[in-house]
């Protein structure tokens, strides 16, 4: 038997959903906070006055996201730790969610985090996790994965992002990989190669891994090659210089904006029961002037 799901996939196959910049998707939201709340309001508004309605809607409804916050900071069974609002408005939706961040020795990274000081005291994957199998095993050889294209990425730059083989740095590159293609195919043969596109190219090397002042951090030893060509197609990579390459992993701060959110909430709630206590005090204290009997004068027994 076909799903409802699969209904509905097959119905909106193909169809063009709007935009995000859409007007009718920035407002839906809006909208609907609008009819729903808006109507919850309005009824509250009607029984109890404004004031009073404002009081009990705003107890009400803070206090639902005080919890609703609960849920998504720590998790509940069924609900894992730091879901819901992951970002704040304006932010990108990976803003608080954990990044790799290459760097060279000598930078300023390096020298706080003193364990890049000795490549050598690093841990191979299977070492710092303690298994070359299993499920860890694989997530982390899969999140490394990611440091090590921003740690080659950074072999091929300078810190302010401009690349860096230019100028002295490309000569020098350029005349180690003459001299490596020279080695390579014989003096004869020189002319017969240029140089390719990409002319440079780096591979990581084995990586490893361990952890700085509560930081993980992972390295790997960058080879930088310049790449010639053949008139046949023919290409040669020759290696022109190995560099040690770092990385630190910032840990995710997924749970940030859930924080914000619960910790507002609870604010808020505490606000609006106390507003509603203040005016159920001071109903009270008008409804006992008004029922306070008078005082009637005894008649004299005739």
């Amino acid at each position: 038997m076909t799903s409802i799901a699969t209904i509905l996939l097959l119905a909106t196959e193909g169809a063009e959903g709007l935009s995000a910049d859409h007007v009718a998707a920035k407002i839906a939201v809006p909208l609907g906070i609008l009819f729903f709340s808006g109507s919850v309001f309005m009824l509250l508004w009607s029984n109890y006055g404004l004031k009073k309605g404002a009081a009990i809607y705003g107890t009400a409804f803070f206090g639902f996201t005080f919890v609703l916050g609960i849920f998504w900071w720590f998790g509940a069974p069924g609900t894992p730790v730091a879901t819901g609002v992951q970002n704040f408005p304006g932010q990108p939706a990976d803003q608080y969610t954990a990044k790799w961040f290459a760097f060279e020795p000598g930078s300023e990274a390096a020298m706080l985090l003193p364990a890049t000081n000795n490549l050598d005291d690093f841990e191979t994957v299977e070492e710092f996790v303690g298994s070359d199998e299993g499920p860890m095993y694989t997530a982390t050889v899969g999140d490394l994965a990611q440091a090590e294209q921003l740690m080659v990425a950074l072999a091929l730059m300078e810190e302010d992002g401009e690349i860096q083989l230019g100028g002295e740095q490309r000569a020098e590159y350029l005349e180690t990989g003459q001299a490596g293609l020279a080695e390579e195919v014989g003096e004869d043969s020189v002319d017969d190669w240029s140089r390719a596109n990409p002319t440079y190219t780096a591979e990581p090397g084995e990586p490893v891994m361990t952890r700085s002042d509560g930081t993980l951090v992972a390295g790997t030893e960058v080879t930088i090659f310049v790449n010639y060509v053949n008139e046949a197609g023919d290409t040669l990579e020759i290696p022109v210089e190995t560099r040690p390459m770092f990385a630190y992993k910032q840990e995710s701060l997924l749970y940030f904006p859930s924080m914000v959110w619960t910790i507002g909430s609870l604010v808020l709630f505490v606000l609006s029961l106390f507003w509603l206590d203040r005016l159920e005090m001071r109903e009270k204290k008008r409804d006992e002037e008004i029922d306070e009997p008078e005082s009637l004068a005894v008649p004299i027994r005739q």
